[in-house]
């Protein structure tokens, strides 16, 4: 009994710790936006129809199921190993203690990815639209990112990689996440958010012939002589234009380009910076993880769906407002 107690303090410390790194995974990482239930319902109706009853998605959920419950199993033989082992011999016990929480988060953290993203998502989004091409593994290039202009960063990840088409104009667009490296006095360093969601290169068919800039007026990118403003008092309070060419930006941003941004902003939540350099539209939106999901049964399933698909809409949908316009320029 004494070989319990004293082994119980540092056990309880590990157990805790890990648990607490477990969350910080699981819920940091994979942070999502969830829209407004009002919209997410418009599209869970299309997700309900596509994961109900079907075979790979009740077989991925089945394998999710049954690697919960070994990973479950270890974390019981883990405190079972607490509470027996360590009264024969402290040093087992710990170790035993340590090798079932490892598998524990091995399997906990593993479980749903290679179903999820390699099998069930990739033909949801076909159906949604049967040009996109998903890979949940692939990275968009730093190099395309810096492309844009948005901020200078000191860390930089990125996966859920698409490309497709839209209104005929080629993309790329994957989830991206970048980061500031900040140092305190005592020399220990840590990282804080920049931008965390979805970020697209479109290649246009005609040029903008100079550049503009469309960033939350939080931001400020450029020189004031460089901004310009809006008539539509609604937009002008979330977003400041910046361009070389007056008269172009004037005439792509037009009440229907403008109004959509603001439909969509009141809407979700979400807002969009862009940049045109030429030939090349760049779009952010800070949706934070795109496709996040957790299995447990068609209800809430085909609602993280639903609210997936929902930000992906939007972003097409001002992109054919942005497109449509350049293509009525004269060239």
């Amino acid at each position: 009994m004494n070989n319990f107690f004293m082994a119980f303090p540092p056990l309880m410390f590990i157990f805790i710790f890990i648990i607490i790194i477990i969350g910080t995974v699981k819920n940091g990482r994979r942070k999502k936006v969830v829209l407004k239930e009002e919209i997410v319902n418009k599209y869970k109706s299309i997700a309900y129809d596509l994961i109900n009853n079907n075979p790979e998605f009740d077989k991925a959920r089945s394998n999710y199921k049954i690697q919960s419950l070994f990973a479950y199993l270890f974390l019981g033989l883990s405190l079972a190993s607490m509470f027996v082992f360590v009264q024969l011999n402290v040093l087992f016990g710990i170790l035993g203690f340590i090798l079932c929480m490892v598998i524990f988060i091995v399997i906990i953290s593993k479980r749903n990815d290679k179903a999820i993203f390699n099998n069930v998502l990739p033909k949801v989004l076909n159906r949604f639209n049967s040009d996109i091409i998903y890979d949940h593994y692939k990275k968009m290039d730093k190099s395309i990112y810096r492309e844009a202009r948005y901020e200078s960063f000191d860390r930089y990840s990125s996966d859920d990689y698409i490309t497709g088409k839209v209104h005929n104009c080629p993309y790329e667009m994957a989830e991206v996440h970048t980061e500031r490296r900040h140092t305190d006095s005592k020399g220990r360093t840590h990282y804080s958010t920049i931008f965390h969601g979805m970020f697209a290169k479109i290649t246009l068919s005609k040029s903008f012939d100079g550049y503009l800039s469309i960033v939350n007026n939080k931001i400020k990118l450029f020189n004031r002589d460089q901004y310009i403003t809006i008539d539509n008092e609604a937009f002008e309070k979330i977003y400041d234009v910046f361009t070389d060419d007056k008269i172009k930006a004037m005439r792509l941003l037009t009440p229907d380009v403008t109004t959509k941004m603001i439909d969509i902003y009141n809407d979700t939540g979400l807002y969009f910076e862009i940049k045109i350099y030429g030939n090349n539209l760049y779009l952010r939106v800070y949706t934070s993880a795109m496709f996040s999901f957790a299995f447990s049964n068609v209800e809430k399933e085909s609602k993280d769906i639903a609210n997936s698909i929902a930000k992906l809409d939007s972003i097409y949908k001002i992109t054919e407002n942005i497109i449509n316009e350049i293509e009525g320029f004269d060239v």
